[in-house]
C-alpha cells in the first residue's frame, strides 16, 4: 500500500486576512488545474494568523487546519500552501511540522498562482498588473503572460503611493503594452473605499475578484 497516493489537491492559502481552503478533485497535478472545477470549501477570517502573511502564530494555525480538516471529511489529498515569497524555509518547516501526518506538502509562491488563474480564467492582456489586498498588507506584482517582472510587500496605509510609485517604475524599466486593467483581488477585505481612488491613480480600470473559482 503506498501511504502517500492522493486524489485531490487541497490548497490552502495562508495570509494575514486567515486561511481560505480551496479543493481541486480528481487532481494530482497543479499545473493541469481547471480553476472552473476549484472549489471554495471554506474561509476562516483571523487576524492573528499572520502579520503581513507570515505566520505568526504556529499554535492558532495548527487549530484551525486540524479542525477545518477533520470538517471536510476528505480523505487521499495532498496539501498545498499558497505563501507570500518571502516565507522562509524556517516557517515552511514549522508548517510542515504541524500537517497532519503522512500527508504530502507543497508550497507555491502566491503571485504565481494567482496569475496562473488570471491567464486561465481572465486573460485580458499580456501583462498583468495583480494588486493583492489583505488585512495589513498588499502584494503587488507584474507579469508579462508567466514572467515575472515586479514583486514588492506594501502596507496599507502607503498603498496609493507605493502603488502608484511601483507601477511608475515598472513602465520605465520593462518594455510592454499598457493594459487597460489591473487585477485586484480583495480577499473578502471588507473596506472597499481603496479602489476608486487606486484606480484613478494608477490609471487603469479595476478587475475585482474575491475568490479564485
Amino acid at each position: 500500500m503506498n501511504f502517500f497516493a492522493y486524489q485531490h489537491l487541497l490548497l490552502l492559502d495562508l495570509n494575514s486576512s486567515g486561511l481560505f481552503f480551496y479543493l481541486a478533485k480528481d487532481l494530482q497535478d497543479l499545473s493541469s488545474i481547471d480553476f472552473s472545477n476549484l472549489t471554495l470549501l471554506k474561509k476562516v477570517l483571523n487576524t492573528k494568523l499572520c502579520q503581513e502573511n507570515l505566520l505568526a502564530d504556529e499554535v492558532l494555525f495548527e487549530q484551525l487546519l486540524h479542525k477545518n480538516l477533520k470538517a471536510f471529511e476528505l480523505e487521499h489529498y495532498s496539501l498545498v500552501f499558497l505563501l507570500a515569497p518571502e516565507t522562509s524555509d524556517l516557517e515552511k518547516k514549522a508548517i510542515k511540522a504541524v500537517s497532519p501526518f503522512l500527508k504530502q506538502v507543497s508550497f507555491v509562491d502566491r503571485h504565481f498562482f494567482y496569475n496562473f488563474y488570471l491567464i486561465q480564467k481572465r486573460n485580458f492582456s499580456k501583462t498583468k498588473l495583480i494588486v493583492n489586498l489583505f488585512n495589513d498588507c498588499v502584494e503587488l506584482s507584474l507579469f508579462d503572460q508567466d514572467k515575472l517582472l515586479a514583486y514588492e510587500k506594501v502596507l496599507i496605509r502607503n498603498l496609493l503611493l507605493a502603488s502608484h510609485d511601483f507601477w511608475q517604475k515598472a513602465k520605465l524599466k520593462f518594455e510592454f503594452k499598457q493594459p487597460d486593467c489591473f487585477y485586484f483581488f480583495n480577499n473578502n477585505f471588507p473596506d472597499k473605499t481603496l479602489l476608486a481612488p487606486l484606480s484613478k491613480s494608477l490609471n487603469l480600470e479595476a478587475i475585482e475578484i474575491d475568490k479564485l473559482c
